[in-house]
């Protein structure tokens, strides 16, 4: 039991100092570390507590509990290394080291990004680390009372740094000249009756004279500092260091959770890994204990058996002497046997000696071996106990954080669920908008745009593949006919002049169509969500599947035929689903073609297209209508006109930008025709086509379906 107050005692002397251990100060202490964790505050205050070193932990208590000002001043402190490491204080504001014994400041002082005010007045510093060029945040610094002896130069790239104090330091008799880069230093104290650079009579006088005075040394132009406090960045991050309670605002309430689930793991990894490494500890010392006491017990035991032996070979030897003495003459008995009573009282005593001295021995190696267990067993209560008021501490932050982060993903959703709900009412009260969605489902229905669509994109197909001919045809350096290809682009791009000049025609006629609709005097106040559900009733299904469109090698027969106009006619029995053989002329007249060549041209055009589908070379198409019954036809001809957008993206030939050489090209230049260039390419400046070098005069963006 003295063995572990003597523990305690050096343990308490190492943190206090032999001579101010005094009951007061630990209790002072005690206190100011129980309200730092329980107290919601900022302030961390361990000033006039009489430390020789910074308790272990205590940098660790203020990255947990958030703490920004840390009170150290009016102690004994030599290092600030026992506390933990300095990056877990990147969260801190106010740093108070004053009235302590520092003679240097540690480089590790860089990962106070953070912090704003530096007080290390009242010490033996000598000198300032480089690394303090990094603590980008300082505004003030106080080390007056101290030994410096020079300034260094890292203090001049502390860009918001207001308030200097280095008065006090006898040493001190020069500024280094780039401290004039700090521009927005609106104070500095210093003793200006003993410097020599810059003379004293510069610098006895106020700040903006002693900063001119070095700008002029530096060769710069001095500016005044802004009057008004800089925007300070509210979090900030050392090298090699995150925060997972930190607030980005480029993270979704998802990631802020998933980062959290991560830490909160850690922290149960860390726990449980130092658990077992503590009870692991005690077991192996519970082990070697147990050993130490056996080597103990054998060797008390190998020290009773000898001692036994001897004893026992003296008495065999004075059974010896009596033996002899009995077998001697009978020469005057009665000396004889009092010597034998003699002799034996002799024995007793000394094996009663030895008996009492064997069991002093035990008892106080006993005694000892208790006293060694009690201790142990003290010690292991206690780091148990500390151990299970960490892990207490630990869980209750835990618990309160998942607490916070519940609570603001309860705010989320309801204000996602109120932001739905004022749409919704927004939508069901906004004509316009109404107004507008209905426009766009009837463009959609609308036969005559999906059919133009179709027409400008297969041009556009045709004008890709010229290009990307051309393209191949100058890479192989083959001779190639440039007018014929030019004149082809011309004539294309002249149709899809036209084809566009159609569909902003059509979509004009879609637009007054609803202006007529809305001009009506009798409608309700649901008028055009009505009309948006009978125009989704009435509109056939096949037109609002976009995953379908037309198949180019159609198209192409049709457009060889000279029929392509007539598209819009043919759009329900592309998308019915039967097979194109079994369209007639009849139906075609019913549909609104109402020209006899047009009809036969359809015709030819589908029976060349199901020829070229089908496997079978020999298949003859017939110039009215199909000779075979639809049930005898196989797979191949039951061609229906329409592929879906995977299908098609294989048969269509994409070219690539010439520029970028990436993205797809989609820009055709008038009147060269060429496409060539993707819409960003396009949209710089550009004179002329980077294949012909012919100008441009505009270009026409289009879309490959």
């Amino acid at each position: 039991m003295g063995c572990a107050v003597s523990c305690v005692n050096r343990a308490t002397m190492s943190l206090f100092g032999r001579q101010n251990n005094d009951s007061d100060a630990r209790a002072r202490l005690e206190r100011k570390l129980y309200i730092a964790k329980e107290s919601p505050e900022p302030d961390f205050d361990l000033s006039e507590c009489q430390l020789r070193q910074v308790p272990s932990g205590t940098y660790s208590i203020c990255k947990v509990y958030r703490k920004e000002r840390l009170y150290l001043q009016i102690n004994c402190l030599h290092s600030l290394e026992e506390g933990g490491q300095l990056s877990d204080l990147y969260l801190l504001k106010v740093f108070n080291i004053s009235s302590n014994r520092f003679s240097q400041i540690p480089s590790d002082i860089r990962y106070l990004v953070n912090l704003t005010e530096l007080y290390i007045q009242n010490n033996h510093i000598k000198t300032f680390p480089d690394s303090i060029q990094f603590m980008q945040a300082l505004q003030i610094l106080d080390a007056s009372q101290n030994k410096l002896q020079s300034l260094s130069p890292s203090l001049g790239k502390l860009k918001n740094l207001r308030k200097l104090n280095i008065t006090d330091n006898k040493e001190l008799n020069e500024l280094c000249p780039e401290l004039c880069l700090a521009t927005n230093l609106i104070s500095l104290q210093i003793d200006g009756e003993q410097f020599i650079f810059p003379p004293s009579e510069i610098a006895t006088q106020d700040t903006t004279a002693i900063m001119k005075f070095l700008c002029d040394k530096m060769n710069i132009e001095y500016n005044s500092p802004l009057h008004t406090e800089l925007d300070m960045p509210t979090v900030q991050t050392p090298n090699m260091v995150l925060d997972p309670f930190a607030r980005r605002n480029t993270l979704t309430w998802e990631e802020q959770e998933a980062a959290i689930l991560e830490q909160e793991n850690r922290l149960h990894k860390a726990a449980k890994e130092q658990r077992e490494k503590f009870l692991n500890k005690v077991l192996q010392e519970q082990l070697e204990l147990d050993n130490e006491i056996a080597k103990v017990h054998m060797v008390k035991e190998i020290d009773r058996q000898n001692l036994i032996k001897a004893i026992q070979d003296d008495e065999k030897e004075i059974e010896c002497l009596v033996k002899n003495f009995i077998q001697s003459e009978y020469l005057k008995p009665e000396v004889i046997q009092q010597q034998l009573a003699y002799e034996q009282a002799e024995h007793d005593r000394l094996l009663e000696i030895t008996r009492q001295n064997y069991d002093n021995i035990k008892k106080a190696d006993v005694l000892r071996a208790m006293e060694m267990l009690i201790e142990e067993d003290y010690t292991a209560k206690h780091s148990k106990k500390y151990y299970e008021d960490s892990l207490n501490n630990v869980k209750q932050s835990m618990l309160l954080q998942d607490l916070e982060v519940s609570e603001k993903l309860t705010e989320l959703l309801n204000a996602k669920d109120q932001s739905r709900t004022v749409l919704v009412e927004q939508l069901l009260e906004d004509q316009d908008i109404q107004m507008a969605i209905v426009a766009s489902l009837l463009e959609k229905v609308d036969s005559k745009t999906w059919s133009l669509n179709q027409e400008i994109s297969l041009i556009s197909s045709h004008l890709a593949r010229l290009s990307v001919i051309e393209q191949e045809k100058k890479k192989l350096q083959i001779a190639y006919n440039y007018n014929e290809l030019l004149q082809q682009r011309v004539q294309l791009v002249n149709l899809l002049d036209d084809l566009f000049g159609q569909q902003n025609k059509r979509r004009k006629q879609l637009v007054e169509t609803l202006r007529e609709m809305d001009s009506e005097s009798n409608k309700s106040h649901d008028f055009w969500l009505k009309n948006y559900q009978k125009l989704m009733d009435s509109a056939p299904r096949t037109l609002l599947d976009i995953g379908k469109s037309l198949d180019p090698a159609l198209a192409n027969y049709l457009l060889q035929e000279g029929v392509i106009h007539c598209l819009p006619f043919l759009v329900k029995f592309l998308f019915s689903g039967e097979p194109l053989l079994n369209i007639t002329t009849e139906q075609l007249k019913l549909s609104g073609v109402s020209l006899s060549s047009d009809r036969e041209g359809i015709i030819r055009a589908i029976n060349l297209y199901v020829g070229a589908k089908s496997q079978n070379h020999n298949f003859e198409a017939s110039p009215i209508a199909p000779s075979a019954p639809v049930e005898d036809m196989t797979d191949e001809q039951k061609c229906t006109g329409v592929v879906t957008t995977n299908q098609s993206d294989d048969s269509v030939m994409e070219a690539e930008c010439v520029i970028c050489m990436d993205a797809k090209s989609e820009v055709v230049f008038v009147p060269c025709g060429h496409m060539c260039c993707c819409q960003p390419c396009a949209s710089k400046e550009m004179d002329s086509c980077p294949m012909c070098r012919s100008h441009i005069e505009r270009t026409i963006k289009v879309m490959i379906a």
